[in-house]
């Protein structure tokens, strides 16, 4: 449930950014929004008419929707830490 609500947070959010930004209809920018997140590459044509920092939000969204939602709550709460060990090969 928290993978599923980060995916639709940074949805939303993102495809509202970019709406109230360009003062496009919401619903378009949505559509740009999933499909970024969703890394699925389907468009409506207005993604080379946007600003900067519309095209910005887009790249941010691919970026994230493609490290995947798991990988980034590991990142977050996990004390990972690289091994010490040295490892002999061959």
């Amino acid at each position: 449930a928290t993978i599923a609500m980060l995916y639709f947070t940074l949805f939303f959010c993102g495809g509202l950014a970019i709406s109230v930004y360009e003062e496009l209809p919401l619903l378009d920018c949505l559509y740009e929004a999933a499909s970024a997140v969703g890394t699925v590459g389907l468009t409506l044509g207005i993604t080379p008419k946007l600003h900067m920092f519309s095209q910005i939000v887009l790249i941010i969204l691919m970026y994230l929707g493609r490290v995947g939602g798991l990988t980034l709550i590991y990142a977050v709460l996990s004390n990972a830490k690289l091994p010490l060990e040295k490892i002999t090969v061959g």
